[in-house]
């Protein structure tokens, strides 16, 4: 049996542990960071990364690098019928980081691994966790690694970064309700011919349901299609012919599908975890929420849980008091949770709407909201993800 004794144990390497490993390794904390894939993801899940999320990787010294490896897009605009109804400045946030950064996931993931890596804190790949004891003066982490040699770990503070079927959650006993939207959303990479501005990220609602386009490199496009999904039921990625369909009724008129690169169904959920944490323990990302795309959110918020993870353990390893410390992580972190949860939310039932009387309705509100600029402001600070920052939320500041 590998055995592993140190302060920390992270379980998980996707963004937010990904992020809770490079700020302990920036302030000197010890950790062991255990993860059961091999490296980062190698396809794109998320797209977005928001100002929120940058000002965290500027403190961590790796937002240039993201920033340069994608497109800079100032405002979402949302089409109706051909005619633009709202337009979501981005460039208007107080932020260092006025736009939208379109770039892979899979890019992002792999700047935070390596970075991660060059520091020699490289995740232990292929650790599958299978028990967790905690106790009152910390926990034991066991299960085996990919040779099937069984490995255990002592350590005083536990992270779950897990994601989504997370192993840490249950084990503290906390309970994590969710529901499961009944429209499905339909992802397709595509090139296009005659496509719109890729100066904007466009969001087209109609009688027929949602388009979401948002410029990837050259003329490709990542499209997002909602769909009807009875009983929870996986829709099946759509084929070319499908994806031009969509286009067409949609809001995509003249605009031709020259080429499908990748295609996906994906189920949504919305849900939040009971407690950030218990006992010496504490969850960060898709372990204690999650949320349908819309808005492109779910990566951002994960990447401030990791963060603010990072901060508050520093704080204890210096001598915060680990309860007050452990407990204000908790609550900040489950009130922006709940708020990027309340939020998708109300932007997935706007949206995603298809009866055409209450189309018409929303189309009108559109209008009438597009008209407002403090509305369109709110809005846009809101998507943007500034003000859940660690920084902004009251987590401890520790600039070395």
């Amino acid at each position: 049996m590998n055995s592993y004794d140190s302060t920390i144990c992270i379980v998980g390497a996707g963004p937010a542990g990904l992020i809770t490993a490079l700020g302990l390794a920036r302030l000197g904390v010890p950790f062991v960071h255990l993860d059961q894939d091999d490296g980062p993801v190698a396809e794109s899940r998320g797209l977005v990364v928001h100002a929120g999320a940058l000002e965290v990787l500027d403190d961590l010294g790796l937002a240039q690098e993201l920033v340069a490896a994608g497109l800079h897009v100032p405002e979402f605009r949302i089409t109706v019928a051909g005619h633009t109804a709202m337009r979501i400045p981005i460039h208007q946030v107080a932020t260092p980081f006025p736009y939208i950064l379109l770039v892979p996931q899979a890019t992002t993931e792999a700047l935070l691994y390596r970075r991660l890596t060059a520091v020699g804190h490289a995740p232990l790949a292929r650790h599958h966790v299978n028990t967790i004891i905690s106790s009152g003066d910390g926990h034991v982490v066991e299960g085996t690694d990919a040779a099937g040699t069984p490995f255990r770990v002592r350590a005083r503070y536990l992270v779950g970064a897990d994601g989504l079927h997370s192993t840490v959650r249950p084990a503290l006993g906390i309970r994590f309700p969710q529901h499961t939207y009944d429209t499905a959303f339909l992802s397709a990479d595509v090139q296009l011919d005659n496509g719109p501005s890729s100066a904007q990220a466009h969001i087209h609602p109609s009688r027929h349901g949602l388009l979401f386009m948002a410029p990837l490199s050259g003329d490709r496009w990542r499209l997002i299609i909602s769909v009807p999904a009875p009983g929870g039921r996986r829709p099946t990625p759509p084929t070319l012919p499908q994806v031009q369909r969509y286009l067409d009724e949609r809001g995509g008129q003249g605009v031709t599908v020259v080429c499908l690169d990748r295609a996906a169904g994906v189920l949504l959920h919305h849900g939040v975890a009971d407690a950030f944490g218990a006992g010496r323990a504490i969850l960060a990302g898709d372990a204690a929420h999650v949320h349908s795309p819309a808005g492109g959110m779910g990566m951002n918020t994960g990447i401030q849980d990791g963060y603010d993870a990072a901060l508050t353990l520093a704080a204890i390893h210096r001598g915060a008091d680990a309860a007050t410390a452990l407990a204000g992580y908790r609550e900040r972190r489950l009130r922006a949770a709940r708020e990027v949860v309340a939020f998708t939310d109300r932007i997935m039932r706007l949206v995603t709407l298809d009866d055409a009387g209450i189309h018409l309705l929303r189309s009108m509100a559109l209008a009438g909201a597009g008209r407002l600029p403090f509305l369109r402001r709110r809005i846009a600070q809101a998507v943007s993800c500034v003000t859940r920052t660690p920084a902004r939320t009251g987590a401890p500041t520790l600039l070395t």
